[in-house]
């Protein structure tokens, strides 16, 4: 594990008690899918680094991790969306974490928006072409023991604050009430080696899990932090 990366970001589609209202991250019967949002991040997530998701402020008393998991799977959303031919969850996943779908009787797709098209009531319906425009046509599933939890995930607590600061390369002051400092939106933390593998010894399981999000069409209820 010396080459261990942790990326975490803070989620910004959550309700009161702690409920995940977008599409990202996404679950079902266990399984984590990760697609459109963080744009900036997924270009530079690999198979095997872990990514943590916050809960944003204003939500409940205290912070919680809602988002951990380790990238099983990296693949184009052509990929994704292709999966869901065999594959029951990558199809329930339509119009969720996939929001889009290579057009018919297209070539190669990569990075390529001008070859797909959004899929009708799925997420990002505005600006879907950002979220995958080159190096940015990454889609996520997570390996077993990855999870999604709400008002029982993990709080987040100084030690864990202290860990991330190391990974935090923008102005501000990391504290329990703001993890990654006052102004995270469209920023992520990046944590490598010894760093990377105290967060990962920190993370408890939550008492927990959720196995599966709704199933209706979803978008970002409060600004996105997409970037």
């Amino acid at each position: 594990m010396s080459d261990a990366r942790v990326f975490a970001y803070i989620i910004a589609t959550v309700g009161p008690n702690y409920e995940l209202r977008g599409s990202v991250p996404w679950v079902k019967q266990g399984k984590v899918f990760f697609g459109p949002c963080k744009k900036n991040m997924r270009p530079y997530v690999r198979e095997g680094d872990y990514i943590m998701g916050i809960s944003p402020a204003g939500v409940g008393e205290q912070r919680r991790v809602l988002l951990w998991m380790r990238v099983g799977e990296k693949m184009t959303f052509a990929g994704a969306y292709q999966r869901g031919e065999t594959d029951r969850l990558f199809r329930l996943a339509r119009r969720n974490a996939i929001h889009i779908r290579p057009k018919r009787g297209v070539g190669r797709l990569d990075g390529d928006p001008d070859m797909y098209e959004h899929i009708p009531h799925a997420p990002h319906s505005s600006d879907w072409r950002t979220d995958i425009k080159g190096k940015r046509d990454v889609f996520f599933t997570g390996e077993n023991g990855s999870w999604i939890a709400g008002k029982d995930g993990p709080q987040v607590t100084e030690k864990l604050v202290e860990l991330l600061r190391e990974g935090i390369t923008w102005r501000g002051h990391a504290t329990l009430r703001n993890p990654l400092t006052e102004n995270p939106r469209g920023k992520h933390a990046l944590l490598t080696g010894n760093a990377a593998r105290r967060v990962i010894d920190w993370v408890p399981e939550p008492t927990k899990r959720l196995l599966s999000s709704p199933l209706r069409p979803t978008c970002c209820q409060r600004k996105c932090s997409c970037e």
